[in-house]
């Protein structure tokens, strides 16, 4: 029988204040909200794995490229880690959703860690669609992607695959060509870490209409898709950016 595992939100620094209708596409146009920047920490007894591992620095080179942040230095990944328990020294398994900017910094924080991400998420960071190409870090003269000085310490998978017994990854297009969510068997029933594939509860639940895709893709009916997929394989969505989610320390609450 599979391990029943716990969740744990962590909030790695905010967009204090973010264009709604980045997240809910063709809604909410001019509307202003604040939003936690998420990593998640899957435990069950002595065993620890996590999702994502935050964004820059505010004061790094290719902020002005992006929206703004604030992060405090209690929000640093292995400050965030070590606040609970957790030595980020030990961590041996990393999930990267995707490797946008506000999710796969802050690698070094990780020395034990293999970090796993999609083959075709490496793909499409390496030559990235116009739109995708400061979101990736690509092209901005004197920045390379976060994750690319930890390339030998990439677990690049194929498909849908079993991180742990109770934790596999389930692939979730439409974001980003590889963004990959985490199921995770808890005494609840199945939990999803949906990423950017729902950055709001509002993506998933919808609004009359069903679910809204948010407005940052490559492919809106692949979002559509992966709505399903997420119906299919889930009891339980999480999304990556709402700040409901923190209103719970831990998962199942």
């Amino acid at each position: 029988m599979a391990n029943h595992w716990t969740i744990r939100p962590l909030c790695f620094g905010e967009f204090p204040v973010f264009e709604q209708s980045v997240f809910t596409y063709m809604r909410h146009a001019g509307e202003k909200i604040r939003v936690p920047i998420l990593g998640w920490l899957i435990q069950t007894g002595e065993e620890a794995i996590l999702v994502d591992t935050g964004p820059s620095a505010e004061d790094a080179p290719a902020t002005r490229y992006h929206t703004p942040i604030r992060r405090s230095p209690a929000q640093k990944p292995d400050a965030a880690l070590r606040a609970v328990g957790v030595d980020p020294d030990r961590i041996s398994r990393v999930v990267l959703s995707h490797l946008h900017w506000d999710h796969c910094y802050n690698l070094k924080c990780f020395p034990a860690a293999r970090f796993l991400v999609q083959a075709e998420e490496v793909r499409a960071a390496v030559d990235p669609v116009p739109p995708q190409r400061h979101p990736y870090e690509v092209g901005i003269p004197g920045v390379q992607p976060a994750w690319l000085p930890f390339f030998d310490r990439l677990e690049v998978i194929q498909g849908e695959v079993e991180v742990a017994p109770g934790v596999r990854t389930v692939c979730l297009p439409g974001h980003t060509p590889g963004l990959q969510g985490v199921v995770v068997e808890t005494a609840a029933g199945r939990y999803l870490i949906a990423s950017d594939a729902v950055p709001l509860g509002a993506n998933f639940h919808g609004e009359g209409a069903g679910p809204i895709a948010p407005a940052i893709h490559v492919d809106v009916a692949a979002c559509y898709r992966s709505f399903e997929r997420m119906r299919a394989v889930a009891d339980v969505v999480l999304p990556s950016h709402d700040m409901d989610v923190l209103r719970h320390p831990v998962y199942p609450a």
